[in-house]
This record gives structure tokens, C-alpha cells and sequence, in this order.
């Protein structure tokens, strides 16, 4: 199993490039799916998710050729059949396949997904809006997947109990194509959906309100192939601002826009890092130490959950006591026992956590979902000691080359094998 050795008290300094957003690539794959021939994706990150997705659209019958960062996709081979859960077991954006299928076919068959073990991620507002479009949608007999038929998908108003990224995204890929048009309020604005939006018009969809809550679609007969490129990782780039900020550094990070992480600079700033920005870059500066703040986290343009983990980790340096509240979720607190473990003062009440920031220290910690990975390598980088990270592929589903990128700002991390031996070498402060 492997681990992440972390040298610590490291002040990063150096320019990283992010890659492309995993959230865009994981609906711009499966709108390919919706086009006439083949399509080009550009800066699409080299994660697992994304592995996953090609490789089930690629068994279904669509060529799939990547080179580094392109992918073209040329689904005119997919065939009808269903998406077993051994497929998307690992993989929550699979559900997006039950609009594709419905649009293509009539009928569609997913198995029930997985992802991260943040919570229980219902499927209701998907099934609510293909409902709406006149499909029925279910679970199947042996509720291992969910299962959906129609006849014509037909446009529908569609409102959203709360906005929900996933919901959006279906909602949109099922409704380019119904008859007549769909209007969905309370939808999702995050970056990543107004990418998604200005893709399919590229194909020839008609969206307009893309990026604010209220989104209406004029479905059209076909869409045609297009060439893409993904806009930079919002959660990506956050991290190594965060990064920056906890251990004093200065961190540029291209790639990315700042209005696309702007609550998560706002919190930074509040905290006492200072950042400045121009076109696809952002330039951190950390203070000699951050100071407490609060926090609630919410749907863009909110403060992202995404990066509450991240935050934490830097806020557990800080002076003071910080409040984290999760209206996300809550099992975004799974980094709490790590961080108590290299001494940090964390509560957790309810959706609340309570964070006084002091002094860290090395020690062994286990991720169980990706943010938290990357708040443990947070942490060590301005902790005491080393720090041995597992449970580090939860890193490799959403983030490519994260150790690379951390070795390139001057990280003192080295990915190792997880051994009984390197366990015991670990230098740990009491």
C-alpha cells in the first residue's frame, strides 16, 4: 500500500499548474457521448475517475484515444446495454449515462455508484428530473441499479429542492435533446457546470442562464462533435493555496481563474494571506502565521465544501479558535482524528467544528476520502517530524500528480511503501 512520507516545518515556494477540472471532465466525457461523431477534450486531468469513465465508455463500444492532456472520444460504436454496478461502483459521475442512454436509446440501466465516503448522496433530484421529462425511472428488482424508459424526452420545468451539482448536470444532458424546453431553477452555478453549458452550446445546444440558478434549454434534433478544453480544478488549485498559506510560503498556481475559487481567497485573505491575480494565475503569499476564523461552507458561490478539509488543516496553525460549519457533508469531519494525532485541538459538535490552532507534530494518519488526504499532506508540511499519510489513492481519483506538485514548491515528500518498517520510522514529536 503506499504512503506519503512528509518532511515538515517546509515553507513552500515555487508556480504549479493544475489540471483540468475533474467535475468538467466527468460530464464533458458523457456529453461526448450525446454527438453525431468524434469528439476532442483538452486538459483533461489523468485522475481515476476519469480513467474509469473512458475505459466504461471504451467497453461499451465508443473509441477512446488519449495523448497526455487530449482525449478524443468517437462514441458512433457504443452499443445499448446496461452499466453494471461492478462498473461504476467506484465512480459517482456514472449516474450521468441514465440521460445519455434515455436520449440515445429510451431505455438505460446504471449501476448505483460510489465515489467518496462522505455521506449518503441520494439520487432523488436526478430521478426527479427525468421524471419530469416524461421518463420513468427506478430502481431495479434486485436493487443493485437504477433503471429508466421513455418515449420522448419532452421539456419540463424542473426545480431543484436544493441545488445539487450531479442533478444539474443530468438535467442538462437530457434536456439538449427532449422536445420543447426545460427550464430549471434552484440549478447549481458552480464554475464547472457554466464549462459544461458552453461545451454543449459549442454542439449546438441552446442553454441560456448557464451559471446562475434559473438555466432554460431549447432542445434541438442532434448535436455535433466538438473540440473542448476543460477549465482548470478549482479543489486542486485551493489546496495548494492553502498549502501556501499554512506554512508561511508563496505558492503561484496556474491554471485556474480566481473568480472560480474567489470564497475560498476570500477565506484565505480573512485569515491573513495576502494573493494576487491576473489572467489563469494566482500568487499566495502566507503570513508568519494565519489567524481564526469562521467558516460555513454552502452551494457555490458559496464557501465550497471541497474546501473545507484543506482550510482546516491550515487553520489548525493558526492563532486562535476557528469554526468549521459543514451544511454539506458532515463526514467531511473524518480529518479530525487525524489532526488530533499530530496534536491539533479539534472538536467536532453536530455540523460544527471547533479548531484551536497551535503547534503540530508528525505522526501516521489514514485518509478515507480524498480532501482529507490533502489536509493531512497540509498539515505536515507545517508540523514538527515527519508524517506518514495512507489511504493516499483517495488523492490519485481527483488530483494527478499531487506528490510531483508538492516536490516542485519544495516539499520535503517522498512516496514510499507502507511497510510495518516505515511506520516505526516516522519521527513523532509528543
Amino acid at each position: 500500500m503506499r504512503a506519503w512520507r512528509i518532511g515538515g516545518e517546509t515553507a513552500l515556494d515555487g508556480e504549479v499548474r493544475v489540471g483540468g477540472s475533474k467535475y468538467s471532465a466527468l460530464a464533458a466525457i458523457p456529453a461526448c457521448a450525446l454527438a453525431e461523431g468524434p469528439s476532442v477534450l483538452r486538459n483533461v486531468p489523468d485522475i481515476l475517475d476519469v480513467q474509469a469513465y473512458l475505459h466504461m465508455l471504451s467497453a461499451c463500444g465508443a473509441r477512446v484515444r488519449r495523448e497526455g492532456a487530449t482525449v478524443e472520444i468517437d462514441p458512433r460504436g457504443l452499443t445499448r446495454q446496461p452499466l453494471p454496478a461492478s462498473w461504476s461502483a467506484g465512480l459517482r459521475a456514472s449516474t450521468y449515462m441514465l440521460a445519455v442512454q434515455l436520449v440515445l436509446w429510451g431505455t438505460a440501466e446504471v449501476g448505483l455508484p460510489g465515489g467518496d465516503q462522505i455521506g449518503s448522496r441520494p439520487l432523488d433530484l436526478h430521478v426527479k428530473a427525468l421524471r419530469a421529462m416524461g421518463a420513468e425511472v427506478g430502481p431495479s428488482a434486485d436493487g443493485s441499479a437504477i433503471c429508466g424508459c421513455v418515449e420522448h424526452l419532452r421539456g419540463a420545468h424542473v426545480y431543484f429542492d436544493q441545488p445539487s451539482v450531479g442533478a444539474t448536470v443530468q438535467a442538462l444532458l437530457a434536456a439538449v435533446r427532449a422536445e420543447g424546453e426545460t427550464r430549471l431553477d434552484n440549478a447549481y452555478v458552480g464554475p464547472f457546470v457554466v464549462d459544461l453549458a458552453n461545451m454543449l452550446r459549442a454542439m449546438g445546444a441552446d442553454i441560456r442562464g448557464a451559471g446562475t440558478s434559473s438555466v432554460r434549454v431549447l432542445g434541438v434534433a442532434e448535436l455535433h462533435p466538438v473540440d473542448h478544453t476543460l477549465i482548470g480544478d478549482q479543489a486542486e488549485a485551493f489546496a495548494f493555496l492553502a498549502a501556501g498559506a499554512a506554512t508561511g510560503g508563496r505558492v503561484r498556481v496556474c491554471g485556474i481563474e480566481a473568480e472560480d475559487v474567489g470564497s475560498g481567497l476570500s477565506k484565505l485573505s480573512e485569515a491573513g494571506a495576502a494573493y494576487q491575480a491576473g489572467p489563469g494565475w494566482i500568487e499566495l503569499h502566507g503570513p508568519r502565521r494565519l489567524r481564526a476564523i469562521d467558516v460555513q461552507t454552502g452551494p457555490l458561490p458559496a464557501f465550497y465544501t471541497d474546501y473545507h478539509p484543506p482550510l482546516a488543516a491550515a487553520l489548525a496553525t493558526a492563532a486562535g479558535v476557528s469554526r468549521i460549519v459543514e451544511t454539506q457533508w458532515r463526514q467531511r469531519f473524518s480529518y479530525a482524528g487525524g489532526l488530533r494525532a499530530m496534536g491539533a485541538d479539534v472538536r467536532v459538535e453536530g455540523p460544527a467544528g471547533l479548531i484551536r490552532g497551535g503547534r503540530l507534530h508528525g505522526a501516521v494518519v489514514e485518509a478515507t476520502e480524498s480532501r482529507a488526504a490533502a489536509a493531512y499532506a497540509i498539515a505536515g508540511l507545517a508540523a514538527s517530524g515527519e508524517t506518514l499519510v495512507t489511504g493516499v489513492h483517495h488523492v490519485e481519483r481527483v488530483c494527478e500528480h499531487f506528490v510531483e506538485k508538492l516536490q516542485s514548491l519544495g516539499a520535503g515528500l517522498v512516496e514510499t511503501v507502507l511497510a510495518a518498517a516505515a511506520a516505526t520510522e516516522v519521527q513523532v514529536e509528543a
